[in-house]
């Protein structure tokens, strides 16, 4: 059995940003992670999963502090959120829509608890 806890398109207003027009401004990001357990586990409680809002709560303290890259910026949050329970592999998606004039800008983050 497989067990992946996700948060799909979340909206931040983050410093983010390594042009200078950029570094004074917040900016939208769009963010989605995906979190695999470890195969181990056998979920009864919220104690044997990750809480969405503890996800939600590290993506708004890395928006909350200058960040110069999107690439950054999903790393940060996707190590952060392999300590946050029993999580195997982090796959974090970051898009920042003010990037292009046409089309989204986004980065995709996988990161394992065995350090592949």
């Amino acid at each position: 059995m497989t067990i992946i806890v996700s948060v799909e398109d979340l909206a931040l207003s983050a410093r983010i940003g390594i042009n200078p027009d950029e570094l004074d401004r917040r900016q939208p990001l769009i963010v989605s992670v995906d979190l695999r357990l470890a195969d181990s586990v056998t979920v009864a409680s919220l104690g044997d999963s990750v809480d969405y809002r503890r996800i939600v709560a590290e993506a708004e303290a890395i928006a909350e502090r200058h960040t110069g890259m999107i690439e950054v910026f999903a790393q940060r949050l996707a190590e952060r959120c392999l300590a946050l329970g029993p999580v195997r592999d982090a796959t974090v998606r970051v898009a920042k829509p003010q990037a292009l004039a046409r089309g989204l800008a986004a980065v995709r983050v996988s990161l394992s608890a065995d350090g592949s």
